[in-house]
């Protein structure tokens, strides 16, 4: 009866980066978010306003979504507790970061 090896040593690609090489994929304190609603600008610093707002600005008008630079980055689980808690926001998100790749033809 001959036998195989069916599990050999995981080859890896050296040009490529591993997970833990990997540059952070959002900026730190910067988040999406989209309100439900006619909310005044002064309603939504108020919500953020613990965390030391930066900057706070409208990216689409007709869809009431909004850019927010957090002095203090209390970590997407907190926002969306608040975001749930305020009510008016539809969703709320980190700010990624979009990279180019480079390849070799």
């Amino acid at each position: 009866m001959t036998s195989c090896i069916l599990f050999s040593k995981e080859k890896t690609n050296p040009t490529l980066p591993t997970i833990s090489e990997k540059r952070q994929m959002y900026k730190s304190g910067e988040y999406l978010f989209a309100t439900n609603e006619d909310v005044p600008l002064e309603e939504l610093r108020s919500l953020f306003d613990e965390f030391g707002i930066i900057s706070l600005e409208p990216l689409i008008i007709r869809d009431r979504s909004f850019k927010v630079v957090l002095e203090k980055d209390p970590g997407l689980p907190i926002l969306e507790a608040k975001a749930k808690q305020f009510g008016k926001i539809r969703y709320i998100e980190r700010n990624q970061i979009m990279q180019k790749y480079k390849s070799n033809p």
